[in-house]
């Protein structure tokens, strides 16, 4: 199954996950811990891209640090109190936490994760967390009524 990373824009072609991770980068310049931070959100990203759903719920996430030593997290974490979302996530002491969420659509042998909203954690409770927990709920709700506005699902055939 292919697996497609799908990060959503508003009406004026900007996905607010993308933006989030651009500016963490931007940020490294003056932050060794945002940078590292920054480092590992892409490296996820692209372990996610290679696994999918739903081994990324299992597999852990391993890379190398600076020093030498592993860094390991599970980088998806279904929100149990809010399903079907999912919550992409990656720490970083003195950084914070990076969170993305995401739902999954499939169709024939595509598996859509669908990014919605992002944001870094300094707390485990953080207001802005539970609102972008609304704001991916309602997203999801519009989108699985009509998945074509938001997606190409005829592929190549036009």
């Amino acid at each position: 199954m292919e697996i497609v990373l799908w990060f959503l824009e508003d009406e004026n072609g900007c996905s607010q996950v993308l933006e989030t991770i651009k500016s963490l980068g931007e940020e490294a310049g003056g932050s060794p811990e945002k940078g590292q931070l920054s480092l590992y959100v892409l490296s996820a990203l692209d372990f996610l891209e290679s696994i999918g759903l739903p081994l990324a719920l299992t597999v852990f996430f391993t890379t190398k640090r600076k020093d030498g030593g592993l860094y390991t997290i599970r980088v998806v974490k279904e929100l149990v109190n809010h399903p079907p979302l999912l919550e992409f996530r990656v720490n970083w002491r003195g950084a914070g936490a990076f969170r993305a969420l995401f739902f999954a659509y499939e169709i024939k042998d595509i598996q859509f994760l669908v990014f919605v909203r992002a944001t870094i954690k300094l707390a485990t409770y953080s207001p802005e967390f539970e609102k972008i927990i609304k704001v991916t709920k309602s997203v999801y709700s519009t989108f699985i009524q009509s998945p074509e506005k938001y997606i190409n699902l005829k592929g190549d055939e036009e």
